[in-house]
């Protein structure tokens, strides 16, 4: 675990380092929508977001279509009597929520505004006496600023969480806008 938080502070130094020398820079907002799929517990939907920056790759492999990115996902999926805003962060055992520091590769095709995309993704999972390590893919299709995508947490600990399982798996679906810095 503390490898994981190492590599992603590691990465982000480098990136932030490099971020004076970058013609395109974004914030990458999204919603995004799905369900934990190997939860012991009835299967609701769950909502969240990500809030992430994406900058021109001119540190790994020097490919202008291509992205490095640094996001926080949140992610809330209630079960039972849980509701979407009163289940986050109660006292009652009503729902499954992390939060994902995630550090990620975005191939294009076009570049950011058009085409498509596939970007895997890896950091760390928190969560209510919940931690571990996350890997979340996102492939998907920009047009102009949006894209439309399909996503899959995964969580790997070594403690139960609240859904009764040490992993977890939460395949959805993600509308993002990326607004630009420049």
């Amino acid at each position: 675990m503390k490898k994981t938080v190492f590599i992603v502070l590691l990465l982000a130094a480098l990136t932030i380092q490099s971020a004076e020398a970058q013609e395109y820079n974004y914030i990458h907002v999204s919603i995004d929508a799905g369900l934990v799929a190997n939860t012991s517990h009835d299967k609701k939907f769950g909502m969240g977001g990500t809030l992430g920056w994406l900058t021109q790759d001119n540190l790994l492999a020097f490919n202008p279509r291509n992205y490095i990115s640094l996001s926080v996902k949140a992610f809330n999926n209630p079960y039972g009597e849980g509701k979407f805003l009163s289940s986050i962060m109660n006292d009652a055992n009503d729902a499954f929520n992390y939060i994902m520091p995630l550090v990620g590769y975005r191939f294009t095709q076009e570049g950011i505004s058009n085409g498509f995309f596939v970007e895997p993704r890896i950091g760390a999972v928190f969560g209510s006496s919940y931690n571990g390590m996350a890997f979340s893919p996102i492939a998907g299709y920009a047009v102009q600023q949006f894209n439309f995508s399909l996503y899959c947490d995964m969580g790997f600990g070594s403690k139960e969480s609240a859904i009764l399982k040490k992993n977890f798996f939460t395949p959805g679906i993600s509308v993002a806008y990326n607004i630009s810095l420049n």
